[in-house]
């Protein structure tokens, strides 16, 4: 397979979820396929087989939303092709079948065997999973940011190769990690962007890059460049306190040799509760499948 290629099966995954030709989407997956989901809901998980994946989704994601209402698909982007990966964000959503609305952001990875997909990672904002598919609700409920996450292209440009994306990437893991911040916020731009999945009180889009900080106040126990072109990388990382393993991914974009923009995904239920002692009502829902690990992905 060719990088063309890889792009063109993203490209027509994103058309077909666009259509809601979902018959076309499962069709593009490996028969084997293996789909890691983040958090720890119901949805969550290493699921493998494209058959069961796709029953337990449309059972537990589209069986409590307003099927055919409108396109599912808001808006897409694809951001990096890395041999036989690529990454990209998506918009997705539909009305909740007994009121509210199912509103979620989506980082995929995938990885191509033989022309099918044949591994995907997905990380979403998962408090819009408990909240809206299984009607858990926040202690405190929470208002979206006055400046919401959105996959919208900054507009910048890179001026680096592939080699130097992933360095540029690995040092601002490697400060994160370190909870070296001054050398952190180095790596950025100074117009550069932070946004955050979600509506925890990290949530939304800032240029203020103390929220580095304060996010990643604990550091980072693994972090890994999983992908990375001219443009953009992704990390995978793990940290948090030893009560609370948070798992990240990092979706950041070149402004020249710096970071221009950092898109965070990350467990947003995990957060409320144990950073903001603010728990879902009555408990969440609980993964039927082994746990979604950063560490084994990809």
């Amino acid at each position: 397979m060719t990088k063309l290629s890889h792009r063109a099966v993203m490209e027509d995954y994103y058309r077909a979820m666009g259509e809601g030709d979902f018959a076309h989407v499962v069709s593009l997956h490996s028969p084997d396929v293996i789909c890691w989901m983040s958090g720890w809901s119901l949805v969550s998980g290493r699921f493998q087989g494209r058959d069961d994946l796709y029953a337990h989704m449309g059972q537990h994601v589209l069986g409590p939303l307003v099927v055919g209402s409108e396109p599912y698909v808001k808006g897409s982007r694809l951001v990096i092709v890395d041999g036989d990966l690529t990454v990209g964000l998506l918009h997705g959503g539909l009305p909740a079948q007994d009121g509210g609305r199912y509103d979620q952001y989506y980082l995929q990875i995938f990885r191509y065997e033989e022309g099918l997909i044949a591994e995907i990672v997905e990380m979403f904002d998962t408090v819009m999973v408990e909240t809206q598919l299984f009607k858990h609700r926040l202690t405190t409920p929470r208002l979206p940011p006055a400046m919401p996450f959105h996959l919208d292209a900054p507009a910048i440009t890179s001026a680096l190769t592939r080699d130097g994306m992933v360095i540029l990437a690995q040092s601002f893991a490697d400060a994160l990690a370190a909870r070296h911040f001054p050398k952190a916020v180095a790596c950025c731009s100074p117009r550069a962007e932070i946004r955050v999945i979600g509506s925890t009180p990290y949530s939304g889009c800032t240029t203020d890059l103390t929220i580095l900080k304060t996010m990643f106040a604990d550091g980072l126990q693994y972090t890994r460049v999983a992908a990375a072109d001219g443009v953009a990388a992704v990390v995978l990382a793990q940290g948090g306190s030893p009560d609370h393993v948070q798992q990240y991914g990092l979706l950041i974009e070149a402004d020249g040799e710096s970071i221009g923009c950092i898109s965070v995904f990350f467990d947003t239920a995990a957060a409320e509760e144990h950073v903001f002692d603010n728990p879902l009502c009555p408990a969440p829902s609980t993964s039927i499948m082994p746990p979604f690990d950063v560490t084994k992905l990809l």
